[in-house]
């Protein structure tokens, strides 16, 4: 069996790993759409600030991405599907 990164970690340190990035995540997804936005609001005041509505694009790409990353069911789904192959699954 090839070595992976997590050998060596219980499933309870996994666990506590999984839950601290979904906490990191629950805070930062908010501050990215916030950021987005005010970005894209200022981006309206004249045509020299147009660039920070590309950028406030991709901040809101950004917050996407790691709210899709962190649903919770699917995380779920991912678990169960490794303990009922017991523990094989990559």
């Amino acid at each position: 069996m090839e070595p992976t990164w997590h050998d060596g970690l219980s499933r309870k340190a996994l666990v506590e790993l999984v839950e601290g990035l979904l906490l990191a995540m629950d805070k930062a997804v908010p501050r990215l759409d916030a950021i987005a936005h005010h970005l894209g609001l200022t981006s309206q005041q004249g045509e020299e600030m147009e660039v920070l509505g590309g950028i406030s694009d991709q901040i809101a790409d950004i917050g996407d991405e790691l709210y899709a990353a962190s649903d919770r069911e699917k995380l779920r789904e991912w678990g169960n599907e490794i303990d009922s192959a017991g523990g094989k699954a990559h």
